[in-house]
């Protein structure tokens, strides 16, 4: 090959290189083009379609109800919850045995508690029968706790009887 077929040949690709594929379209100095130079055929934008405008009703008025009496009551008060657990009597029990036991109070001269929150099937405290039902109240405050120590205190030596005592050695209430 010779020197000018070399230059020539340079020249091409230099050209080529520079300027792409298209070569012929290569820009010279400090030109700057007015629009792209593309083999694309230039198509005008297209805007979207209008979109109509879109009415949204207002919810419909609700009236609202005039308070009633019974709308203004206080509620009603939540029931409150059963301050005793129930104890059948077994034979052999005694007050004093139920009272001083886990079911009880685990106290044993707590024993007219049990009696005075069963008045209405103890008439002695000394006499209660087996299937009896008793209320083992909880909610006792410490006055009637230290009241129930020294009735029980006081009661005299129990004494074997049958029938029920007209009067109680001690007003237990």
């Amino acid at each position: 090959m010779s020197y000018q077929k070399s230059l020539l040949v340079a020249a091409l690709v230099s050209g080529f290189i520079a300027g792409g594929c298209a070569a012929n379209k290569r820009i010279e100095g400090n030109e700057v083009p007015l629009e792209p130079q593309t083999n694309d055929v230039n198509m005008p934008p297209q805007a979207a379609p209008p979109v109509p405008p879109v009415e949204v009703a207002a919810p419909p008025e609700v009236p609202t109800p005039e308070p009633t009496p019974e709308a203004q009551a206080p509620p009603p008060p939540e029931p409150t919850p059963n301050p005793c657990h129930d104890y059948i009597v077994v034979k052999g029990d005694t007050l004093w045995g139920i009272s001083g036991s886990s079911n009880g109070y685990n106290d044993y001269f707590l024993w007219p508690l049990i009696f005075k929150a069963n008045r209405d099937q103890i008439t002695d405290p000394d006499l209660i029968y087996p299937k009896q039902d008793f209320c083992i109240r909880q909610d006792f405050d410490d006055k009637d706790k230290q009241k129930a120590r020294k009735d029980a205190s006081d009661t005299p030596k129990y004494v074997p009887h049958t029938k029920p005592r007209e009067t109680l050695p001690v007003d237990y209430f």
